[in-house]
């Protein structure tokens, strides 16, 4: 387990507690928001997103950056965290990246191909062209930055603070509900989602704690929306994002396919991250602990 990142965290001047970190997780959202709203004022006119589905959605998701910026600027600034309290490391990071996009996009991909086994779903049509594939590489940037915002956000600041603050198990409970109540005024919402963004909380909060670093679960995070929503066009989250390469239809219950929420909507998702979620458990917390249990017995 790699907690150094926890370790720096606890040297900011302060860090927000349970009731108050979420709190400031909101103000610093609205703030990022808003920033980004008026930067974009200007250009926005010149636009015509409104019927283009591939600029809407890249404008939505380069806004992100804007939430990025506050966060790291209140955390080194107010906060005084170092950068490693946030999980940014100099040392591997392009790699950690591009491993992380491995794990979600191969995770986004069982979770189809297993919906589409049980005959949940079905693969309709498939479309490629030069046009869309420009666009797609776009939306590989796009993603990362939205993904990796959200990941800034929930894992890099509070479940880094709440676990410098608090405790690991606190952390991951606090951070990961945040996380689900983000999502909470999203289209098709219900019991099944609300489980699933739950799950990818504390995976990822997991996986920061295998890793060591944000990058690995920013790009986690990119791949599995990148590949839900341009990919195979499932919503993500509850929301259409426009173009893909492989069009895909419902044939199954809700509860399977997931419906209008998309991947995340179907149980299939859960098992998926569960599975992934009891072997960084063993991973992190018992398999050291028999190597010590081994190692005692032979001295």
């Amino acid at each position: 387990m790699k907690t150094e990142f926890i370790k720096e965290k606890a040297k900011s001047a302060f860090n927000l507690n349970a009731f108050t970190s979420p709190l400031m997780g909101m103000i610093l959202l609205i703030v990022g928001e808003m920033l980004g709203l008026i930067v974009y004022a200007p250009i926005i006119p010149f636009i015509p997103y409104e019927n283009n589905p591939f600029l809407s959605l890249s404008l939505d998701l380069f806004a992100f950056i804007f939430i990025s910026l506050v966060v790291i600027l209140w955390s080194r600034c107010v906060e005084k965290s170092p950068w490693l309290g946030l999980g940014f490391t100099k040392k591997g990071a392009g790699k950690d990246f591009l491993l992380g996009w491995g794990i979600g996009a191969t995770m986004l991909t069982t979770c189809t191909l297993i919906m589409w086994g049980l005959g949940a779903i079905e693969f309709t049509s498939t479309q490629f062209s030069i046009k869309l594939l420009g666009e797609f590489f776009i939306l590989i940037l796009a993603w990362s930055i939205q993904g990796t915002t959200e990941e800034i956000l929930s894992r890099g600041w509070m479940f880094s603070s709440l676990s410098a603050k608090h405790t690991i198990p606190v952390g991951i409970l606090i951070s990961s509900l945040f996380f689900t109540f983000l999502h909470l005024g999203n289209h098709a919402i219900s019991l099944i989602p609300l489980l699933d963004l739950t799950l990818f909380g504390v995976l990822t909060c997991l996986m920061m704690l295998k890793t060591g670093n944000i990058w690995t679960i920013g790009g986690l995070h990119a791949a599995w929306n990148c590949f839900q929503g341009n990919v195979f066009a499932f919503p993500v989250s509850g929301t259409q994002a426009g173009h893909a390469f492989i069009q895909v239809g419902i044939t199954g219950p809700e509860w399977l396919s997931g419906g209008d929420f998309g991947v995340e909507g179907s149980v299939i998702s859960l098992f998926v991250q569960s599975g992934m979620i009891a072997w960084l458990v063993y991973d992190l917390y018992y398999k050291h602990k028999r190597k010590s249990l081994k190692t005692t017995k032979d001295c």
